[in-house]
């Protein structure tokens, strides 16, 4: 994947730890919601570099089929030429 998609969230992990200390306070509710947009974020990725991967196989299974199909219509014309 693209990373200018990724997000950096170790960086606002340490900016949000940063900032919670300087204002003497501990919010680690908040450092939760950022490890779960992690989370999604990267089982998002991985489904999307599967669902890719998933297209690239069938885009290959269909060119198969359309080159075994272009080969049965050949054989027919040539039987049809012979009749």
């Amino acid at each position: 994947m693209n990373d200018a998609t990724h997000t950096d969230y170790e960086t606002i992990r340490t900016v949000l730890r940063q900032r919670l200390q300087d204002q003497s306070l501990v919010c680690e509710e908040l450092l939760r919601l950022v490890d779960e947009a992690e989370r999604r974020e990267a089982a998002e990725r991985d489904k999307a570099e599967r669902l890719h991967a998933e297209n690239e196989r069938l885009k290959q299974e269909l060119r198969k089929l359309r080159t075994a199909q272009a080969g049965v219509m050949s054989s027919r014309l040539r039987d049809a030429l012979r009749e």
